[in-house]
């Protein structure tokens, strides 16, 4: 098995119990299956859409066509294959292949090497420049601990250990003809999330990542003309910023925001020059957000959540819900379908999002027992059923 093998899922439709949606399944094989992260591009002009998948016992990228085959494009049988990012205007796949950063041609499947991270510098997800004429990415120190060490629970933010040890953290510039590296910005902070605006080559955010409770400033954006960084949505000390991603006009960046007492959640927007900043509370809290303009805002719902003043422990909502914008605040959680996933890794982690058209949301879950990817319609949301959640 190798780059070009195809496979036919089956294709599985059901009606959801609590929604009355019709639910597709996208991929079915005896290996997890799931979605690109959700501040990523996933689709192409034909309709397909790229995944990461567990076959033939590696973990490869592949894309999955209208017409229902699944395509191989990676060969992890040597080297792991992780973090991979695409820019739609170009149908070309950017991802790590060990220390490898490597470019994919998705019409020919072909690849190339753009570069190597030298010890003991690591890489994360990239992030395609709008016009995918260049590529963002964040390096940063590694330690043996990085490697070895299972994240924490998610009221870490992530790796603990990192955040405590404050790392050299670099966003670099890698220009796709030339193959020229440029350092826009470091820092000796764990640094995580580069993630570049898709109308404006000169816009990338980054966010200082660690326990939500004692980051500072969360999200940063970089003019890469200039090189200046400017703190978005400054934090005043009252509220933790997480989640962000940008809208899909390219100005506004959104994001889920609460107390660091952990008294609501919410949810807002803002331009990247701090201008337009919406931000309003939430009915029921949701760890992920996805949204193309503000106006309906797609969450994953919570397993048992982390800080207990949020939700009661013992209080589980495994939906995926919609909030709506009506005016001048975001209305009741609708209940768009039950996702069951245990979010017992990123495989398993939701990570709902919109399709480009709005029409429908795709989500991963492991309710079947390996994560598989899922599509269900928005449709009239005064068909779906309001989240109660009781005092």
């Amino acid at each position: 098995m190798g780059i070009g093998t195809t496979y036919r899922d089956p294709v599985h439709r059901h009606v959801d119990a609590a929604s009355g949606r019709e639910i597709t399944q996208l991929t079915d094989y005896r290996g997890h299956s799931f979605q690109f992260y959700f501040t990523h591009p996933c689709w192409l002009d034909s309709g397909a859409f790229l995944f990461t998948s567990d076959r033939a016992n590696h973990r490869d990228l592949f894309r999955r066509d209208p017409g229902g085959s699944v395509s191989q494009l990676t060969d992890s049988s040597r080297k792991p294959i992780r973090a991979a990012c695409l820019s739609p205007e170009t149908e070309k796949v950017y991802f790590w292949s060990g220390i490898q950063l490597c470019e994919l041609n998705l019409g020919t499947l072909t690849s190339r090497v753009l570069c190597e991270v030298p010890k003991p510098m690591r890489g994360e997800r990239p992030s395609v420049a709008a016009g995918g004429q260049a590529l963002y990415v964040q390096l940063y120190e590694a330690h043996p601990a990085d490697l070895t060490t299972r994240y924490g629970p998610p009221t870490d933010g992530g790796s603990r250990s990192r955040f405590d040890r404050q790392p050299l953290s670099q966003i670099v510039r890698i220009e796709l003809d030339s193959g020229d590296v440029e350092v826009l910005h470091e820092d000796h902070r764990y640094i995580s999330h580069v993630n570049a605006s898709p109308t404006r080559p000169n816009l990338v955010t980054f966010c200082h990542e660690g326990p939500w409770e004692l980051v500072d400033q969360r999200i940063w954006c970089v003019d890469t003309n200039t090189k200046s960084v400017t703190p978005i949505r400054p934090q005043n000390g009252e509220f933790s910023v997480v989640a962000e991603h940008w809208l899909s006009d390219g100005e506004r960046i959104g994001f889920r925001s609460h107390k660091r007492s952990a008294g609501d959640t919410r949810f807002g927007y803002i331009r990247y020059d701090n201008v337009e900043h919406v931000e309003a509370e939430l009915g029921a809290y949701s760890r992920h957000f996805h949204s193309h303009d503000g106006s309906l805002v797609v969450g994953d719902g919570s397993p048992i959540y982390p800080l207990p003043s949020v939700a009661k422990p013992s209080v589980t909502w495994p939906y995926i819900l919609l909030y709506p914008w009506e005016g001048d605040r975001y209305g009741d959680p609708r209940i768009l379908a039950e996702h069951g996933s245990s979010f017992n890794g990123d495989h398993a982690h939701c990570h709902p999002r919109f399709t480009l058209d709005g029409q429908q949301v795709m989500y991963t879950s492991d309710t079947s027992g390996y994560a598989n990817i899922y599509l269900v319609d928005v449709g009239d949301l005064d068909e779906l059923p309001v989240l109660r959640i009781e005092d």
